[in-house]
């Protein structure tokens, strides 16, 4: 099971279909589904603060089933892979990211860090229910998506420009903060991107969730010309 906290976030797994544990909050008047009724149980605010893992709590912690695993499809123009990233944030912000653009699959390596967190499920605010994110053998899930025709293309401090792609069907796999994509995963890529600075004197790289932003949008970009 996993937490949630925030009446947002709560409402908005409810409404893709999660599966309700428990629910426990200040207020009993947040317009939830009668359906929820017999998993509500009020607490007072100092029972809030308790159980919060907030610096602020915000009326609602709720528990949800993980759902069951299941095994990436890769029928979109593009889908997202992870090599390695540690950060809870950057894996929230990149859910939230890939749920803008309408990128309804990543895929992780087992090393990334756990899509149920509880800091990455609060910074999706709420994408969480809307993407779908697997963990396995990335290796392995590379060689199925070539073996569908996808591209396999990687980002890296040297490579074709981002301003520069032609559209296809690919896997975009970012790496980790702070080694970038792994020799393994490397040797199997068919394209490195990269994002070229505009200036000499800024910084050594970028944060991989910004680097994901602006690579994501360019290949989405493309379909629009």
């Amino acid at each position: 099971m996993f937490r949630a906290e925030g009446v947002k976030l709560v409402k908005d797994i409810l409404s893709s279909g999660g599966k309700l544990k428990y629910i426990f909050s200040t207020d009993d008047h947040l317009g939830l589904p009668p359906s929820v009724e017999q998993q509500f149980i009020k607490i007072s605010e100092a029972d809030l603060q308790k159980v919060s893992l907030l610096s602020t709590p915000n009326k609602v912690v709720a528990i949800f089933e993980i759902p069951k695993e299941s095994s990436p499809t890769f029928e979109s123009e593009l889908t997202l892979a992870l090599d390695e990233i540690n950060d809870p944030g950057n894996l929230g912000t990149i859910l939230r990211l890939a749920d803008w653009f309408g990128i309804k699959e990543i895929v992780c390596s087992t090393n990334t860090v756990d899509v149920y967190n509880p800091k990455v499920v609060q910074s999706t605010m709420g994408s969480i229910s809307r993407v779908n994110v697997y963990y396995g053998d990335l290796p392995a899930w590379c060689a199925e998506a070539k073996s569908k025709g996808i591209l396999l293309a990687g980002t890296f401090m040297e490579g074709d420009s981002v301003y520069d792609l032609k559209p296809c069907k690919r896997l975009l796999i970012m790496g980790n903060e702070a080694n970038g994509v792994s020799t393994e995963i490397e040797n199997l890529l068919e394209e490195k991107i990269t994002i070229p600075a505009f200036t000499e004197e800024g910084p050594e790289s970028l944060n991989v969730a910004m680097a994901a932003g602006i690579i994501v949008s360019q290949i989405a970009g493309l379909s629009l010309k």
